[in-house]
């Protein structure tokens, strides 16, 4: 029985990329006469760039106009757009909880994109909305001169330690992460970790990667941080490195098309691209994570990564709420 479930699936898989791909070559004449893809992004601005420039490299008579904002307001953006009935962008990515918000205010179209199939469960939509194009591990970093070896962090408990009191960086606005925290912990012992860090008169900073200049200039001697910028500190030979948790999570970006498209055809001929393993090694060459599962990523082979569900946004006003009864 298992084996043939197992050819069905398969059967289903070689299915949709037939699908895909016939509809792809109709798709992209379609591209090609609309000419141009609109693509909303609050990923950085040199990295958007790279994909936009070597996407229209592969497709020459599709040009990419970037529109790049922080996350915050990107999504005012859209939702201001929306409520002009402007229909402006095509593709749009930004992070987990917008893309889930921005799905359920009918901005987003179903793309059955035959990439999909190569990409993990926890990091693509089961109604065909988006997948992830990369995503931030949520770390913890300290400064190699200012932490001995026997008192780098293990577990996220070792951070109550009241040596590290006033010595903790912190971003601001943390919500997914606190509420996947107390999922992977459990409500009492997640609590009661949330209650301790409290206590440490944690250092905060508008974003992370203030946290990781902070910490690299021994501003302070641990933080919580993004994987991307830790590595760059590292490779201008700053003295920050990686704490060995038992698991991290990650902060899905993903990419998807929108529901009301000028240039419909050449978004998915965007997205398809940005998507396949092409798209996907370009991404990961930049330093980024990502969620296909036929490219490995031997820097976090040992590294357990749990996905933050993009389903907090539904209750977020709640989950705000607790969060502030600990961090303000």
């Amino acid at each position: 029985m298992t084996a043939l479930k197992n050819i069905l699936a398969l059967l289903l898989v070689i299915s949709c990329a037939r699908i895909g791909g016939a509809a792809d070559d109709k798709t992209l004449e379609l591209a090609k006469k609309e000419g141009r893809v609109n693509f909303y992004t609050s990923m950085g601005s040199d990295e958007s760039k790279i994909v936009a420039d070597a996407f229209t490299a592969k497709y020459p008579a599709i040009r990419v106009d970037i529109t790049r904002l922080g996350s915050e307001k990107l999504m005012q953006r859209l939702i201001t757009e929306a409520r002009a009935g402007s229909h402006f962008f095509d593709a749009v990515t930004n992070s987990g909880m917008e893309i889930h918000l921005l799905g359920k205010m009918g901005l987003l179209a179903r793309h059955q994109s035959p990439e999909f199939a190569a990409f993990m469960a926890d990091a693509k939509d089961p109604t065909w909305r988006w997948a992830d194009m990369y995503s931030n591990l949520r770390l913890v970093a300290y400064n190699t001169r200012l932490v001995a070896k026997d008192k780098i962090p293990r577990r996220y408990e070792d951070l109550l330690d009241p040596a590290w009191k006033g010595q903790i960086g912190f971003p601001e606005g943390q919500y997914s992460w606190f509420a996947a925290m107390l999922k992977i912990m459990g409500e009492e012992r997640g609590r009661k970790f949330f209650q301790g860090l409290a206590r440490q008169e944690l250092n905060f900073r508008g974003a992370q990667v203030l946290v990781t200049q902070m910490i690299a200039a021994g501003e302070f001697a641990i933080g919580f941080v993004y994987d991307t910028q830790v590595l760059r500190f590292k490779k201008r030979g700053a003295p920050i490195e990686i704490a060995p948790l038992p698991f991290v999570t990650k902060n899905i970006h993903p990419l998807a098309l929108a529901a009301h498209a000028p240039h419909a055809n050449a978004g998915k001929v965007f997205i398809d691209y940005v998507l396949s393993k092409e798209g996907q090694l370009l991404i990961k060459n930049m330093g980024r994570v990502i969620s296909r599962s036929d490219i490995p990523q031997e820097e976090f082979a040992g590294v357990k990564i749990i996905s933050e569900d993009v389903t907090v946004a539904d209750r977020l006003n709640a989950v705000i709420a607790d969060y502030k009864k600990y961090l303000h």
